[in-house]
C-alpha cells in the first residue's frame, strides 16, 4: 500500500510561498538535488493541486533537466475541479476531482511504492488538515521571509508530529522528515 509523501520546501519561519522569494527555488544544492532525484524517481505517482499542475505541465515536458525523466515517465494526478484533460497538456496525468479523502484512500487502495505530493501550499495545506499525508519530507531553506504563506495555516486543531530524520546539507538545507503521531 502506498503512502503519501509531502515534498516541499519551506523558509526558517515556516513559509512554503511568498511574494519575496519561492522557498523551492532559493538556494542551489548538488546535494540535495542528488537526494532529491534518487528518491522521487522510486514514486508510483506524483500528486498536486491545480496551480501546481499548471506550473509544472508548463516546464517539464519541454526540459532537460536530470528531474525531468522521473517527473514525466511517472503517473501524475491533478486535483482539480476545474480541468478538463490534463492529459492533453502532459502525457501520463489524470485529473481527481472527487472528494479528497476518498480519491487519496482510492490511491492508497491500489498496490504500489509512495506516491509523491508536490503541493501548492494550498493543497498540501488541505491534505494536511484532513491528516492524509503519511510522512512530511520538509526542505528548511536558510531563509527568513518574514511573511507568506504557511504550510499548515489551515488546521483546526494543533497535531503532534515524529522526527523520523534531520540531514544537514553542505548550503544549509536541513532535510527533516516527519511521521503523524497516530493514536
Amino acid at each position: 500500500m502506498p503512502e503519501i509523501v509531502l515534498y516541499m520546501s519551506m523558509s526558517l519561519d515556516g513559509y512554503v510561498g511568498s511574494d519575496r522569494e519561492h522557498p523551492g527555488v532559493a538556494i542551489a544544492d548538488a546535494e540535495v538535488k542528488q537526494w532529491k532525484l534518487e528518491n522521487i524517481s522510486k514514486a508510483s505517482a506524483h500528486m498536486m493541486g491545480r496551480r501546481s499542475y499548471q506550473e509544472m505541465s508548463a516546464y517539464w515536458p519541454h526540459s532537460d533537466d536530470a528531474y525531468a525523466a522521473p517527473m514525466n515517465d511517472i503517473p501524475k494526478i491533478v486535483f482539480s475541479t476545474t480541468l478538463d484533460d490534463a492529459e492533453a497538456t502532459w502525457p501520463d496525468t489524470r485529473v481527481a476531482r472527487g472528494d479528497l479523502a476518498t480519491e487519496i484512500a482510492a490511491i492508497k487502495a491500489k498496490p504500489g511504492a509512495d506516491v509523491i505530493v508536490w503541493g501548492g501550499a494550498s493543497f498540501a495545506g488541505a491534505l494536511a488538515a484532513a491528516d492524509l499525508i503519511d510522512e512530511y519530507r520538509l526542505l528548511v531553506q536558510p531563509l527568513v521571509l518574514g511573511r507568506g504563506q504557511a504550510l499548515f495555516d489551515q488546521l483546526s486543531t494543533s497535531r503532534r508530529l515524529d522526527l523520523v530524520e534531520s540531514t544537514p546539507f553542505p548550503s544549509g538545507i536541513v532535510l527533516q522528515i516527519y511521521r503523524p503521531k497516530r493514536s
